[in-house]
């Protein structure tokens, strides 16, 4: 399990409050073929968790890391912005 935890400081001066950021259950799905990892953003106004599916591990991991990355940066959006620490970089492109 790969996890960060960060605080979260809204811009709007409310309470900073812990996000928890967390990739795990990196698995061979049934079919054989595929791959899927388990993600949480949790501690933002709605937790989200859910599974990614990929052509392999390493792509799942890897489409883990942009994903929550991206997941991370809308949800700052959403709250009117803040700052996070430590931070989290937006994906490339």
């Amino acid at each position: 399990m790969l996890e960060l935890v960060t605080i979260f400081t809204p811009a709007d001066g409310s309470v900073p409050r812990t996000i928890t950021l967390r990739i795990s259950d990196v698995r061979p799905d049934p079919d054989g073929i595929t791959w899927s990892v388990a993600v949480d953003v949790l501690g933002f106004k709605c937790d989200d968790s859910l599974r990614l599916k990929q052509v392999d591990w390493v792509y799942a991991i890897q489409d883990a890391t942009r994903f929550i990355a991206k997941m991370v940066a809308d949800k700052l959006e959403l709250a009117g912005g803040g700052t996070l620490d430590p931070p989290i970089h937006p994906p490339e492109g």
